[in-house]
């Protein structure tokens, strides 16, 4: 086996799936060095971004606001900056889930779900998938038609690996 047949293995892979490798073994780095805390506010920060991106464009405050925001980058850097608010807002919360490092079982349980939630709301969130459109394979695995069960399931993986 020469070394041209194994990088041509991997120069047909497509780059969706090498993104969401890499999300699995950073998230689950995570996990190993320092517990499911910060993967668990990440999973459950992300779904209240989108319930409140949803409401802003109707908000009497920041309605207006918002409106502004009329290019599809403008309205990914709304996200985030919605999104590290939901962060740091779940964050504070105090729940004391996973705090000590896991083990690499529970921290490869744990970056799969996590990616998967990560994946599923971005491939459903418009002004992400101006910063980066996934393939139409991504997008048939985590797209609408399973989005529920992928979150459902992930959600379970997450309570599974807390200790």
């Amino acid at each position: 086996m020469s070394i041209e047949s194994v990088l041509g293995m991997f120069t047909n892979v497509p780059i969706d799936w090498a993104i969401l490798a890499m999300a699995v073994i950073l998230l689950a780095f995570d996990i190993v060095r320092s517990g499911a805390k910060r993967v668990a506010i990440l999973a459950l920060a992300l779904p209240g971004t989108v319930l409140l991106i949803s409401a802003l464009s109707s908000d009497a405050v920041l309605g207006s606001l918002s409106k502004q925001f009329a290019t599809p980058l403008l309205q990914a850097v709304l996200f985030a900056v919605i999104f590290v608010v939901m962060y740091v807002l779940v964050g504070r919360l105090g729940i004391s889930y996973g705090g000590g490092s896991g083990q690499p079982l529970q921290a490869l349980i744990g970056g799969l779900a996590a990616t998967a939630i990560l994946v599923c709301i971005w491939v459903m969130t418009p002004a992400l998938q101006s910063v980066w459109n996934f393939g139409p394979q991504v997008q048939g695995i985590f797209g609408e038609s399973y989005r529920f069960w992928w979150i459902l399931a992930s959600f379970s993986a997450l309570a599974f690996i807390r200790r």
